[in-house]
């Protein structure tokens, strides 16, 4: 027991044989190295790790007569695909009480050497070739001796870096640690952005975290990777980066700039970051948001109840007729069976039709917790317009729609949604009446953005907005019309900000200038 205690806490990978080279024992250190766990390599030959089959039965049997061991650098080949290097070292232990004949191979990864063995090659040539320039040119020898001397502290202090790095990365697996080019682009990342960000680290190497960054980040994030002079200040940077699901998070990142001092050109970039949308977004106060949505949807009842009972009333009325013709049939002896049928299944259809209004209207009220599902935001749209459909005819509002066809799905709360688009056409309609317009028409757009967001603009004839109310607009309570409760614009801008967007009105500059709302919601990925 105590000696495989020992045999699992060597850090190194450590396997145990047989005298056939078929493994029989695998330590943690084996696990981490390979990627494989002990329970798919046992019983197996340990020559599927190699990119080359050794004899490992013959060096075996070697090993026991001549009492040596066997050392040699192998390339090996991880779970995931990606090769190493590494020494391997196979020495015989002592027979068991079977007397069957086993023995010990250890491994050390010298993945990370033999780059840098690589980089120093590099070097190394790119010396020689200075070297002939040298020889070949004479003048200057001195200047270029210097530049070959700086070359070598610079690899020296590289290498120094390269250790700090990996101390950090071992200390810090909890955040999502990440190296990047001075133009963004992922070298490195730690394990744990699956956990934050959705994507495993070989889906983000090769990838510009500028990508991820929302719009209204992108340019301070720029200004921080670019950055100069203080690069050492090690104040959190605080940003929203997009989730693989296509949700926006919350993130904090101490950053850190690998500066070439003489020449002040930054080499490379790494940032240690977690999410801190929590901390943000404070949970009561969504909480109260939600709440006084909630309250704001239940205060429309009133101005849609004529509608939905006029929309319900005709599908009712017509059941009630139906059903009346089928008593009417019945009560005459020579009633026909098919043609009371077919009357009874338009009744059913028109009961269905009333179903699906009341069920509707019930979602439409519903309160709830933000719930986002992938939408088609024309279809919102259009769908929402049907809510108030009776309301559009009573006041003479004709609807007109200029959509994007190729816009794709988005992740949003579709009832909350429905409430800003239908508090935005209500206005329109209220605003229209009460400037007695004599064409009442509203305009709808939608398109998709290079922002990777999806824009929704709306337009009418009334009045809109001026100058003087664009500071009160989104005040609590301020309103322009007689009944109006001033909740409306200041509750829309608070549900879209939760989703991610932007909310914002344009006024009237002028007299030949309409004044429109706008509000933008994130494409998911």
């Amino acid at each position: 027991m105590e000696n495989l205690d020992l045999f699992d806490a060597i850090t190194d990978s450590a396997v145990i044989l047989d005298k056939a080279g078929r493994i029989i024992n695998w330590n943690a250190g084996a696990v981490a190295l390979f990627g494989y766990t002990k329970k798919e390599v046992l019983g197996r030959s340990v020559n599927f790790i190699y990119d080359r089959n050794y004899p490992f039965p013959k060096l075996i049997q070697e090993n026991s007569i001549e009492q040596r061991k066997w050392h040699e650098e192998t390339t090996f080949i991880r779970k995931n695909g990606i090769k190493g290097y590494c020494k391997s070292s196979l020495s015989n232990l002592p027979p068991n009480e079977q007397n069957k004949v086993t023995a010990m191979l250890i491994h050390q990864n010298i993945s990370e050497y033999k780059k840098i063995e690589t980089e120093l090659h590099t070097i190394n040539q790119d010396l020689i070739r200075q070297m002939q320039h040298i020889h070949s040119g004479f003048w200057g020898a001195n200047s270029l001796l210097f530049e070959a001397i700086n070359t070598a502290e610079q690899t020296d202090r590289k290498l120094r870096e390269s250790e700090l790095r990996f101390h950090l990365l071992a200390e810090n697996a909890t955040d999502v640690i990440s190296r990047h080019t001075p133009d963004g682009t992922y070298l490195y990342v730690s394990p744990a952005s699956k956990s934050s960000i959705g994507y495993n680290p070989e889906e983000l190497i090769g990838k510009n975290i500028y990508k991820l960054i929302h719009h209204d980040d992108l340019n301070k994030l720029k200004k921080v990777f670019t950055r100069r002079r203080d690069f050492n200040n090690n104040k959190p940077f605080i940003y929203r980066i997009k989730r693989k699901e296509g949700e926006f998070r919350w993130f904090e990142s101490n950053i850190r700039l690998i500066v070439d001092t003489p020449l002040r050109m930054i080499n490379e970039i790494q940032l240690a970051s977690r999410d801190i949308t929590d901390r943000v977004l404070d949970k009561k106060a969504r909480l109260r948001g939600q709440q006084l949505a909630h309250v704001f949807r239940l205060s429309t009842m009133e101005e849609m109840a004529s509608g939905m009972a006029h929309e319900i009333s005709q599908p009712l009325a017509a059941i009630v007729n139906y059903t009346r013709g089928c008593v009417r049939h019945l009560q005459n002896d020579s009633h026909d069976h098919d043609q009371i049928k077919q009357v009874m299944a338009k009744a059913v259809a028109q009961a269905e039709r009333a179903g699906e209004i009341v069920h509707r209207l019930k979602n439409f009220f519903c309160k709830g917790q933000l719930v986002k599902t992938p939408c088609k935001v024309n279809n919102v749209i259009k769908e929402t317009i049907s809510l108030i459909k009776n309301e559009l005819t009573t006041s003479k509002t004709k609807i007109d729609f200029d959509f994007d066809k190729n816009i794709p799905l988005i992740f949003i709360d579709k009832i909350q949604i429905q409430q800003v688009i239908l508090n935005l056409i209500q206005n329109a309609i209220e605003a229209m009446q009460e400037n007695h317009s004599k064409e009442k028409r509203i305009h709808i757009q939608t398109k998709a953005t290079h922002f990777e967001t999806i824009e929704v603009t709306l337009l009418d004839t009334g009045p809109g907005f001026s100058k003087e109310n664009m500071t009160k607009v989104f005040m609590p309570f301020f309103t322009t019309k007689a009944h109006g409760r001033g909740m409306g614009l200041a509750i829309c801008r608070s549900i879209i900000e939760a989703h991610g967007g932007q909310f914002t009105i344009n006024s009237n500059t002028n007299s030949n200038s309409n004044s429109w709302i706008r509000f933008s919601l994130p494409i998911s990925i």
